[in-house]
């Protein structure tokens, strides 16, 4: 069977506060156990009906498995920028392969949170874009190592879940209400 975390071994640029590489580079690992600032990306997409999409974590991820989250993230690979990782996260986790144009970046946003009883720190920059695009849940080709099903909701769905009435998501508080006061 394929290591499901073989991609983890790729380097990861360290930021400082201000989000400058620092000019080191970790694993994934290393990132996580040490709790080191890094650059991740969140991609959105939302159809022209105004439905957001949404992905369900594998039991397979490390973090929040089984747990709704954004569509499309993941880490900036120091070879990458920014719009780089987006479009491949993009393709790797939907089978979407978007176009620079398609990428509309909209904020950044720092999260931090320990998971794994200790032993996993998330600590990072997040890069957020949105795809306004019309696609079929049946046109995406998920990775079933990392994601189990997509699904569209109403924005006023996707409201009633943040408030806890409905699946669970992963926790990205501010991240939700910053991507719903631009979606309204």
């Amino acid at each position: 069977m394929e290591d499901k975390f073989a991609g983890l071994k790729e380097k990861i640029d360290i930021l400082d506060e201000d989000g400058n590489k620092i000019g080191e580079t970790k694993t994934y690992d290393e990132v996580h156990e040490k709790g080191l600032l890094h650059l991740t990306v969140h991609v959105w997409l939302v159809n022209s009906k105004g439905q957001i999409l949404l992905q369900k974590r594998s039991k397979y991820v490390r973090a929040y498995p089984e747990y709704f989250d954004i569509p499309a993230g993941g880490h900036v690979i120091s070879s990458q920028n920014s719009l780089q990782g987006a479009q491949l996260e993009t393709k790797e986790e939907l089978g979407l392969e978007l176009p620079e144009s398609a990428f509309n970046f909209l904020f950044r946003v720092k999260e931090f949170y320990i998971t794994n009883e200790g032993t996993h720190t998330e600590n990072a920059l997040n890069d957020v874009y949105l795809v306004n695009f019309d696609f079929n849940v049946e046109d995406f080709k998920t990775e079933h190592n990392e994601v189990t099903e997509v699904r569209f909701l109403d924005l006023e769905e996707f409201q009633k879940w943040i408030s806890g009435a409905g699946e669970p998501l992963a926790p990205h508080e501010e991240e939700y209400k910053k991507i719903l006061e631009y979606l309204k």
